[in-house]
């Protein structure tokens, strides 16, 4: 059982790998890596739609359309934004198992890689303007990114910088160490992290989606579970962006903790140990709050942002809106489960309408997290989870847990993000709870929730907490990744028998296996000792 004197010390702490300290720490991340039982993901990238460009590169605008309903046209028009744009950063969150014997029980390392391609590439303004607002650092990111040069093919590009050489092929091989797992990787509406971490640190992106596909079945034999999907699949009603998810998901866990019931157990491990001084991380102080203000913004409620963004007057609270909801639906101090056969309140016809607004990508980015919605609970202020912090070295710095103010919005919205959905049954965008103190937005806390590392740690949060929930049924849920605007029809990652294999994947995974043959077989080790990856055939085989 977790340790309950300890519940409610989440950190947010992560390892901040930059061009200065990837060489020191490369081998401790690969270890880490080795011992996962599952891995989550989360990206920043410069672009996920292409606005307003220069008429001298003569696109083709119709095969740039990313809303596209057919799956051919939206996979072309995505490989072709990943192809021109680029990865700001990556988050990775490994999820190790800390007690073998106790179900739930994790120690987690973060890591959060800020990258900078080589090569040259586009940035939508709007992207870069709300990483900007919401406290990613441009400024470092140039000045201290891994460089490294996006689609291998299989090669990476060599340049006479050899410090550049070196970090690219360093980045890569943490990427590819993934692929050597075949474990789960759980992604949260990321079809389009895929997208990009294929075409920067795998080789050029197939042409055709049915490959793509195809690649990613043999890529990831531990299966791509997309909590998106997950939530959705599990209660459709509810609201699926990832704070709300993740903070519902811990309130859930608290509850099976003191109701002395199997409950996650998270040791969040403290950064490792490298000689380059740390950044400075956004410190959450305690948020003010408004007296008499007691009402919480019902479309960021639904959609996990809102067109006036921090302007707006009402609360974006998560945890408030979270205590709101449960008096709005009668606490009783008991807490349902939507899978169980336990009775969930009926939402109304009008937030499951905009809900299924909120899936509209012109709301926003189509990378928003989405919620895990078949963990409703009711009756219980607010309360968290029993992840602490493993005492050592990384203290300073550490990020309190004292989540509120979690604004999940678009991490790259598009130019053409008009809210012309956002109408709905009500007038009022506005829910009150009598008696419950909205606390004031705090830009600090809000900031914390834009790094990829925490963004793949909330990730990972909700699918540990699903595992328990949901043992039997979660299986239901492998390889299906989140579709814009097909709510309900998600992408199948399956090797279809009228597909193949990309020659980018032959050509890169029959590199990956001669690498695995060199570490692990030596001189004096017979090949035949190996584990050849999926889908390759390797020398002696041909």
């Amino acid at each position: 059982m977790p340790d309950n004197d300890n519940i409610g010390s989440t950190s947010a702490v992560y390892n901040d790998v930059t061009r200065d300290n990837i060489a020191p720490l490369f081998k401790d991340i690969r270890d880490i890596i080795s011992r996962a039982k599952f891995v989550a993901i989360d990206t920043e990238f410069t672009g996920l739609v292409l606005s307003n460009a220069s008429r001298l590169f003569r696109f083709n605008t119709a095969e740039w359309v990313t809303r596209a309903t057919d799956m051919k046209e939206k996979y072309k028009a995505m490989a072709n934004i990943a192809r021109t744009h680029a990865l700001l950063s990556l988050g990775v969150s490994v999820y190790s198992r800390r007690h073998v014997s106790v179900p739930g029980s994790f120690n987690v390392n973060n890591f959060n890689f800020t990258l900078q391609a080589q090569n040259s590439h586009l940035i939508n303004p709007s992207s870069v303007s709300f990483l900007a607002r919401n406290g990613f650092d441009l400024t470092r990111q140039a000045a201290k990114g891994i460089r490294f040069f996006s689609s291998p093919n299989p090669d990476p590009v060599v340049v006479k910088t050899e410090e550049i050489n070196e970090e690219g092929r360093m980045i890569r091989e943490i990427f590819l160490d993934l692929v050597r797992l075949r474990k789960p990787l759980v992604i949260h509406n990321g079809l389009f992290d895929l997208v990009y971490l294929y075409q920067s640190f795998f080789g050029p992106l197939p042409d055709t989606y049915e490959s793509f596909v195809y690649d990613l079945h043999e890529m990831f034999p531990g299966g791509i579970y997309d909590t998106k999907v997950i939530v959705e699949g599990a209660d459709p009603t509810t609201a699926s962006f990832l704070a709300y998810a993740y903070h519902k998901s811990e309130r859930i866990q608290k509850r099976r903790a003191l109701a002395d019931e199997p409950a996650l157990d998270i040791r969040l491990r403290n950064r490792l140990k490298d000689e380059t001084p740390k950044p400075s991380e956004p410190q959450p102080t305690a948020a003010s709050s408004k007296p008499g203000t007691q009402r919480y913004c019902s479309d960021f409620a639904v959609r996990g942002h809102c067109k006036l963004d921090q302007k707006c007057p009402l609360s974006h609270d998560i945890n408030f809106i979270l205590d709101c909801q449960e008096r709005e639906e009668g606490a009783t101090g008991d807490f349902a489960i939507g899978t169980s056969g336990a009775t969930i309140p009926n939402k109304s016809a009008s937030v499951a309408k905009r809900k299924r607004d909120s899936d509209d990508p012109s709301e926003g980015n189509p990378k928003r997290k989405a919620s895990e919605s078949a963990l409703d609970v009711t009756g219980v202020s607010s309360v968290l989870s029993s992840t602490v912090l493993e005492n050592g070295v990384g203290n300073d710095g550490v990020l309190s847990s004292e989540k509120q103010a979690v604004s999940d919005v678009d991490t790259n919205t598009s130019n053409d993000a008009d809210d012309t959905d956002s109408t709905d049954d009500t007038d009022d965008t506005s829910t009150s709870s009598e008696g419950i103190d909205a606390p004031a937005l705090n830009p600090s806390i809000e900031a914390m929730y834009h790094t990829a590392a925490y963004d793949a740690f909330m990730t990972g949060y909700v699918f540990a907490s699903c595992q328990m929930l949901l043992p039997e049924k979660l299986g239901q849920y492998k390889n299906k990744v989140y579709l814009m605007g097909r709510s309900g029809t998600p992408l199948l990652i399956k090797a279809s028998m009228y597909a193949t294999n990309s020659v980018t994947y032959r050509q890169t995974m029959d590199r990956v296996v001669k690498a695995e043959k060199k570490v692990l077989n030596g001189p004096e080790t017979s090949t035949s000792e190996t584990k050849p990856l999926p889908g390759v055939a390797t020398s002696d085989q041909n």
